[in-house]
């Protein structure tokens, strides 16, 4: 692998974060546990706490991953030191996800907290599905009253 951004690890770290997040995408940022967890592997990049994970941030953060984990110092990551360093982020988000779903902090993930996630969705499907359903009545929207007010005197 070649150092100085040439190709090789260093040159492609944004392939590199792309095909992670594409890898994790649905177990971590999406689907059954991700539902509205917000996070993920860019949140991870946020040095600043933003909510914005800017380019420049994302090269510092990555090279601080890559000097950490570059455990014979050569420069650039072995298959070995970078499962290591995958791991190491897959866990962060996963303890993360944990304490999310852990609700009352006991470190313990019970049926009920489990399942909190379909709940939640469940109760959105059902508002959602009685805003669509409920018939259009006078006087209940947008604060207009009855319309009396938009009629001549």
């Amino acid at each position: 692998m070649m150092q100085n951004g040439g190709p090789g690890m260093m040159g492609n770290m944004g392939g590199m974060m792309d095909m992670m997040a594409r890898i994790h995408g649905n177990m971590m940022g999406g689907g059954m546990m991700g539902a509205g967890m917000g996070g993920g592997m860019m949140q991870m990049f946020d040095a600043d706490g933003d909510g914005t994970t800017t380019p420049d941030e994302m090269r510092t953060q990555l090279q601080t991953k890559l000097t950490e984990y570059d455990s014979d110092g050569d420069g650039s990551l072995s298959i070995a030191e970078f499962e290591a360093l995958h791991s190491a982020m897959i866990r962060e988000m996963m303890v993360d996800r944990f304490q999310h779903l852990d609700a009352d902090g006991d470190g313990a993930v019970t049926p009920v907290e489990m399942a909190a996630p379909a709940d939640r969705t469940e109760r959105m499907q059902n508002m959602r599905s009685n805003m669509t359903d409920a018939p259009a009545r006078p006087g209940n929207g947008q604060g207009m009253g009855d319309g009396s007010m938009m009629q001549g005197n």
